[in-house]
Parts: structure tokens; sequence; C-alpha cells
């Protein structure tokens, strides 16, 4: 096993934990936002917020199953690394994702930890799988 292997598998790990985190905070923050939006309080803002939220919080529920399936995918690539090609794609993809909300973050005003961490960790997946594809090429 390389050591862009052993990376894949300890960064894997980490992916399937707070991919598990991230799905539990979105799928309670999407029903508490719902069952506000729905609570009838009479205050439109309050309920219109409350619904955004739930909205934002399905995304981060998204966002954490694609992690999961990324953390689970690479392990199964950090033991054969043959199977490199659907991790290699999935990292291009939340790197893109993760310098978007870079961008985003910045622009509005905040740019914190846990977008700088999205950003490593996607740029590390993919610099790890970028290189056990080279190794199986060459």
């Amino acid at each position: 096993m390389s050591n862009s292997q052993k990376y894949i598998k300890v960064i894997s790990i980490l992916d399937i934990v707070f991919g598990a985190i991230g799905l539990i905070v979105g799928i309670l923050g999407a029903t508490g936002g719902f069952i506000v939006a729905g609570g009838g309080t009479g205050a439109d803002v309050a309920a219109t917020d409350a619904a955004g939220f739930g909205i934002a919080m399905i995304l981060v529920a998204i966002a954490s199953i694609a992690s999961i399936i990324t953390g689970v995918l690479g392990m199964r690539a950090a033991k054969d690394a043959s199977k490199i090609g659907p991790v290699f794609i999935l990292a291009a993809i939340s790197l893109v994702i993760s310098v978007l909300d870079a961008i985003m973050s910045i622009a509005g005003g905040k740019f914190d930890t846990s977008c700088l961490f999205s950003l490593i960790g996607s740029a590390l997946m993919m610099w790890c799988a970028n290189n056990v594809k080279k190794q199986n090429q060459g």
C-alpha cells in the first residue's frame, strides 16, 4: 500500500465520520426548520426564514451523503488501487464545490474553518487519488 493509499484511507474515514455527523445535523435541522415554518406562527418572515433554513439543511444532508459515498469508495480504493477512478472523479467534483463555497464565503465576508478544512480535504483527496491513478498507469 502506497503512502497515497494510506492518506486516502485516513481521509475516507474522516469523510465517513463527518458525513454521518452532517447527515444527522441536516436531517434534524431540516425537520426543525419545516416544523417551525409550518407552525402557523403568523409571522410570515419567520416562517419563510425557517423554510429557507430547512431547505439549506436538506442540502447539507445531500452533501453529507455524497461525503459518505466518497469515503466508502475511498476505503475500497485504499485496498485495491485499480478502483481509484470513481474516487478521483468525486474528489474533483468536491474540490470544485469547495472552491465555489470558499469564493462565496469570502464574498459574503465569512470565511470560516469548516470551509478551509473542506477545501484542504478535497484538494488532498484529489492529489492522492491522482498519485494512485498515475501509479496504476505507470
